[in-house]
């Protein structure tokens, strides 16, 4: 029988594989109760009944027999699995004109069943089904011309097979031809009767739809309809299926709101390597979104996000280590900003620099390598690690003193206002360091520094030109400023 995954990834099309109980108790049109009686009693480990059926397929050369015993082979149903057997039994059933053999025979050429592969031999045993009149074959037929298989594309003739096994009621057709309603492909686009066959193929077992009819009532609104499904199809394992459940199932739009089902179902997802799933579950509880706020539990998805890549999440989980200030392996937060860091995470290169700037025991290696997080974070525009670096070069702590380079960075940190960064550059200008003396352009950013309320300034500035008290600049002139 087919696999779990390949019946996930060809919705319900291998009828044989979705359906092949069904095609065992009931043999095909013009199959003698005799027939069907044997079968069953065979299947279920009957020696007499086994030996009946062998004997009419043997000496009345009966088709229904043949078939019947070709598939109890493939199955090891009532008898050895022999795979080989199994297609000569089909086939020779097929020969003799039974429909369901000629549907099976080219699933056995699809597939390589005791057989080499041969996709040209799989489709003409599939017409020859589907013109007999097996749904499952015209469903087989459908897929073949709608992927390409032996074929050229021909949506349209896909639909029009899917059709005619849908009107027999067979929910792996209905599932199919859904699809194309769904895309438009084939056939005028059409929502509704893409809700309205799926919900057919689900009745009639096809759970694996869940996932795209829940889809589409989603995206019309109807939420709680939706979620219904999403949670059928994750009973199923259906992949996406439990991200999609617990994100519908805590959405306070959701008139059948479950937020407990709805983080197991996001645990879940999680669990298998979503990292949307993880951050949902974080940010429910760090904002307290339903359920009481957790700071310690948010984290503890934070570090599960940033296990499956986030580097945000990285972000987040270091910085709560770093609040929790707590010593040990498992509580440093270096390891984790390093994490965010190496993907780019400019606010994490800042907290990585600082943390290996500062450290009481740094050598000059992690100086250096301080000095270089400084500088990735300030090329992606983060104003503080723009100032650390700059005042590095300014005093060539971790580096080569480069004050020409240090008025670079002050000036561009200096363009979002910074106040520490004016009163650094007229500190450089005041003494003529990195550049040419210039008293004018020192008391300039001096002035700009004090006006934004830099203490310092205000105290040089009074020292150097008897300028006004910064409380008076800012109850008189600068109120506007605060």
């Amino acid at each position: 029988m087919l696999s779990m995954g390949r019946l996930l990834v060809r919705t319900a099309i291998c009828a044989s594989g979705l359906l092949l109980a069904d095609a065992l108790l009931s043999l095909g049109a013009g199959a003698s109760p005799e027939i069907d009686r044997l079968s069953e009693l065979a299947s279920g480990g009957d020696r007499a009944a086994l030996e009946s059926l062998v004997e009419i397929a043997r000496k009345r050369k009966d088709a229904d027999a043949e078939y019947a015993l070709g598939m109890m082979t493939y199955e090891g149903r009532g008898l050895e699995r022999n795979a080989k057997q199994a297609y000569q039994l089909v086939e020779r059933a097929a020969g003799r004109g039974h429909v369901e053999a000629n549907h099976m025979l080219g699933y056995f050429h699809e597939h390589g069943i005791g057989t080499p592969v041969d996709l040209a031999q799989a489709l003409a045993a599939y017409k020859r089904g589907a013109e007999g009149g097996s749904a499952r074959a015209r469903t087989n037929l459908g897929w073949f011309y709608e992927h390409g298989i032996g074929v050229a594309k021909d949506a349209h003739a896909a639909a029009d097979w899917y059709r005619k096994a849908t009107d027999q009621g067979l929910a792996a057709a209905q599932a199919n031809l859904a699809a194309l309603y769904a895309s438009g492909d084939g056939v005028s686009g059409d929502p509704i009767v893409a809700i309205a066959l799926y919900e057919k193929a689900f009745t009639g077992g096809v759970v694996s739809v869940g996932l795209r009819l829940g889809r589409l009532l989603e995206a019309r609104g109807s939420i709680a309809e939706a979620s219904k499904y999403y949670v059928a199809a994750a009973e199923a394992r259906i992949p996406e299926s439990d991200f999609a459940a617990g994100n519908l199932l805590i959405a306070a739009s959701n008139p059948r709101r479950d937020i407990g089902q709805g983080i197991r179902w996001l645990e879940q997802s999680a669990a298998d390597g979503k990292v949307e799933a993880a951050l949902l579950l974080a940010g429910l509880f760090d904002k307290g979104l339903g359920v009481a706020a957790d700071t310690r539990r948010a984290a503890g998805y934070f570090q599960r996000a940033a296990i499956l890549g986030d580097a945000q999440s990285a972000y987040r989980y270091a910085a709560f280590l770093a609040a929790e200030g707590k010593t040990g392996p498992d509580s440093d937060p270096q390891p984790w900003f390093r994490r965010a860091a190496e993907k780019g995470h400019a606010e994490s290169q800042y907290r990585l620099g600082r943390l290996l700037d500062e450290a009481t025991n740094g050598t000059g290696g992690e100086r250096e390598e301080a000095i270089d997080w400084y500088r990735k974070a300030a090329g992606q525009g983060h104003l503080a690690a723009m100032l650390r670096l700059a005042i590095a070069l300014e005093t060539g702590r971790g580096t080569g003193a480069a004050p020409e380079e240090a008025i670079g960075w002050y000036l561009k940190a200096g363009a979002s206002n910074d106040p520490e960064a004016f009163f650094r550059l007229g500190n450089l200008y005041d003494r003529g360091v990195g550049t040419a003396a210039d008293f004018s352009r020192a008391l300039d950013y001096y002035s700009r520094a004090a006006n934004l309320g830099h203490a310092e300034a205000a105290r040089v500035l009074q020292r150097i030109v008897g300028s006004p008290r910064l409380e008076d600049l800012q109850d008189d002139r600068f109120k506007g400023l605060r």
